[in-house]
């Protein structure tokens, strides 16, 4: 009897693994997790598809770094994902296994050990090549050929702008021509000044760089612009340096926003999985206990129990609708100050609301 019941626990356990492997292959992000040292320990089906690999089982064990274009870029990773736990839509330059340049904006987190050390890095990466394209095709520019939420910064070689475009100029405060000429140095605060001659090198040996500027205005205020750097070549010498850069902050509040609907999105597609699980086991259990029913006398000691169970499988029958009917995020309170989701509430679209 114990091996039987030995035997059956194993198989469980079996199409466990298989039901979770099926799950993550099957939805359509770029999902990973490596070690620290950066050997990949997991992927989904989609990720090796972006990455130009034929199947998963090539990319276990697989040193993550052979995907940048920059190696020293995995350690700027590593390095501010340790520092915050998390980081999210971080823009990293890689490249597929044919080495095609691969822009790619990643969300990723620390996950620590029980004795609270790291040990390994989670993440989900979606191709922004498309994007970064659009923004290097920018070329020289004027008030007019400027996007209401990118800036646009031109330098030379040595750092001074040649060119900078009206809404940037208010943002800190300048008429457009105080700032021609001038070093883009001295408009960076002063404990962060000794890296701008970093960030100039980087840039003429790898073609390019990102990260965020902190920038002071004509009245001392602090701005944070995140930048991505691209070397402009004329007849394959370096010409001049041309920086797409973003409010940091007001980028932070659209991500949040965007990462929001992109979660939720993920959760109405495993609702409908889970939900889609539930009903066939259910449905077995339910057609069993109509035809056990029948068969037992009220007065049978195990019909009252019997009945409790159907009662229940019927309320279990309820509850999986309900998750495959979720149309919108509504959450409660649990219990020390932990939401989860409310699916009474999160099931229901009353008349004229829009879905998210």
């Amino acid at each position: 009897m114990n091996k039987m019941v030995g035997t059956v626990s194993q198989i469980d356990i079996d199409k466990s693994v298989r039901w979770y492997a099926e799950f993550l292959d099957n939805i359509p992000l770029a999902i990973y997790r490596t070690t620290l040292e950066g050997k990949l320990v997991f992927c989904n089906k989609a990720f090796a598809q972006l990455f130009g690999f034929a199947a998963v089982e090539e990319l276990i064990g697989y040193p993550v770094v052979r995907l940048y274009r920059n190696q020293k870029d995995r350690g700027l990773f590593v390095e501010t994902i340790i520092r915050g736990g998390r980081v999210e839509d971080f823009p990293l330059s890689l490249m597929k296994r044919d080495r095609t340049p691969l822009w790619c904006g990643v969300t990723a987190e620390v996950v620590f050990d029980e004795d609270g050390m790291a040990v390994f890095l989670d993440g989900v990466i979606r191709d922004i090549t498309e994007a970064i394209k659009e923004k290097e095709a920018l070329g020289h520019f004027d008030v007019t050929g400027t996007s209401s939420k990118d800036f646009v910064l031109l330098l030379n070689l040595q750092g001074d702008l040649l060119d900078i475009d009206q809404a940037c100029a208010d943002l800190l405060g300048f008429h457009k021509e105080e700032l021609m000429g001038r070093p883009l140095f001295e408009l960076i605060v002063p404990e962060g000044r000794y890296l701008f001659p970093l960030f100039l090198s980087d840039v003429l040996q790898s073609g390019q760089e990102e990260g965020i500027l902190t920038l002071l205005d004509r009245n001392g205020m602090r701005h944070f612009l995140g930048f991505h750097a691209f070397l402009v070549k004329d007849r394959d010498k370096a010409h001049k340096i041309k920086l797409i850069a973003h409010d940091a902050i007001e980028r932070m509040k659209y991500q949040k926003h965007r990462l929001s609907k992109e979660k939720f999105l993920g959760v109405m597609q495993m609702a409908g999985g889970v939900a889609h699980k539930l009903n066939q086991p259910l449905t077995i259990i339910g057609n069993l206990l109509n035809e056990i029913l029948p068969d037992l006398s009220p007065h049978d000691q195990n019909y009252e129990n019997i009945v409790k169970i159907d009662n229940q499988i019927k309320k279990l029958n309820e509850i999986a609708r309900k998750i495959g009917a979720i149309k919108k995020y509504e959450a409660m309170e649990y219990v020390a100050g932990v939401k989860i989701v409310d699916i009474d509430k999160a099931s229901r679209v009353r008349k004229g609301e829009e879905i998210p």
